[in-house]
């Protein structure tokens, strides 16, 4: 497993300065730029866009942090399976959403972006201590939600 935060010199942590980050990664694809690099330097540029990707994205952030720690959100064969709770609610939700009207769907993605920020922050403090097993089942309810406002975006 590739750390995404040694390939940005970043210390491994939930919280990066992004204005930093986007610094580093256009740096990077400035120097790697597939119009005057080698073979070796175009597979680098995927790998640091590959990585820029995955750190930029809160939720992505702190899933990698959870890989790194053996914990893989990624591979359903591997991960951590949610819990009933949460797939009852996240069927609701949708369920709702069938009944809605735009004006109600527009509230519904405001809070569904509450909550999955509020989960994230919630797993971050979990990371910090070292509890990955809580942060990855906090971490599976944000993604849930993170899927649910997706597929919500795409239909408006």
């Amino acid at each position: 497993m590739k750390n995404y935060f040694s390939v940005f010199a970043l210390e491994q942590n939930t919280e990066i300065n992004l204005d930093d980050l986007e610094q580093k990664y256009l740096a990077f694809q400035q120097a790697f730029h597939p119009d005057k690099s080698t073979t070796s330097d175009i597979e680098r540029s995927m790998a640091v866009n590959e990585a820029y990707e995955v750190l930029k994205n809160p939720l992505s952030r702190a899933s990698h942090i959870l890989q790194l720690n053996g914990i893989d959100l990624e591979n359903d064969s591997v991960a951590p399976k949610v819990d009933t709770a949460t797939l009852m609610e996240v069927l609701e939700i949708r369920e709702n959403i069938a009944q809605s009207s735009s004006e109600e769907i527009d509230n519904v993605k405001k809070e569904l972006n509450k909550k999955v920020k509020s989960l994230i922050n919630e797993a971050a403090l979990k990371l910090e201590n070292k509890d990955f097993n809580a942060a990855a089942q906090i971490l599976i309810k944000a993604k849930y939600f993170d899927k649910t406002l997706k597929d919500l975006k795409k239909k408006q």
